[in-house]
């Protein structure tokens, strides 16, 4: 009996909370025909929300990202300050506490938060908590391999994350390739190659064999390279200014097969292919 009077007190405050907003943002609607966003997030810690919530955390959630959905499609969001893109952040990050199970709530979150206002470290703590609560799902950790990539330049950390988003089952094999070139690209070609080979080892998908085994020479083929490179330069002081040089100088007796008919590439002293 006791339990029930609390739970049916919780929902009549949230009930209640939640109308005094919308009245709120209707009352000033009708006045000024703007659309204030910071006046629409819940101004209580996310715990308490949480808590008054109960059993409607779903609807709740689902509340706060229609609020957000509604900043960010309004007029006024081009030219919104800080202070209504923080709320945005916020609505979205107690939306994604409140349901960490929402896929809308990540993909909104990846989809702005970083782009308009390069709000990283939110964008990732939401995509993460997604990552845990959703773990049949590869794209919370393909956007946390991306942002890395594109927005903080980290290619290492974002390679590692890919290769984490691939070993979800259904991930597409794009992220094979896509995140063993970054870990060539930040000079850790052996650990791709690894990855690429303990992928080969437990496919039964012949397809998917033959490009993990076209990439995995292109890597060799870097490995090689750039160790003839490396030795180069310490007798020469110097890089080579073509690749041909290595043969030229009888570092290496003829240069590697590109797998996918190219030429490896050399600059700054750095192979490619």
């Amino acid at each position: 009996m006791k339990r029930k009077t609390i739970i049916l007190t919780s929902v009549l405050i949230v009930a209640i909370a939640l109308h005094v907003l919308a009245r709120f943002n209707t009352d000033n609607h009708r006045t000024d025909y703007v659309y204030r966003l910071h006046a629409s997030v819940l101004p209580f810690p996310t715990e308490m929300i949480k808590a008054l919530a109960g059993e409607f955390k779903g609807m709740v959630a689902n509340y706060l990202l229609l609020e957000a959905s509604a900043f960010i499609g309004s007029e006024q969001s081009p030219a919104a300050g800080a202070e209504e893109w923080d709320a945005v952040a916020r609505l979205m990050d107690q939306s994604s506490q409140l349901d960490p199970y929402f896929k809308s709530t990540y993909r909104l979150a990846q989809t702005t938060l970083p782009w308009e206002v390069q709000k990283f470290d939110e964008t990732l703590a939401i995509l993460e908590r997604s990552k845990e609560h959703r773990p049949w799902d590869w794209e919370p950790g393909f956007f946390i391999g991306f942002d890395y990539y594109y927005f903080l330049n980290d290619r290492l950390k974002a390679s590692e994350k890919l290769m984490e988003a691939y070993t979800v089952p259904g991930a597409p094999p794009f992220l094979i390739t896509l995140a063993s070139r970054l870990a060539s690209q930040a000079g850790h070609t052996r650990t791709a190659i690894e990855f690429l080979t303990a992928i080969y080892e437990k496919t039964d998908d012949e397809r998917l064999k033959k490009s993990l085994s076209d990439r995995i020479m292109a890597l060799e083929g870097v490995v090689l390279l750039q160790s003839a490179v490396d030795i180069f330069h310490s007798k020469y002081d110097r890089y080579p200014h073509t690749l041909d040089e290595l043969v030229e100088k009888s570092i290496l007796p003829d240069l590697p097969v590109h797998p996918y008919n190219r030429t490896y590439t050399l600059k700054d002293g750095r192979v490619d292919f």
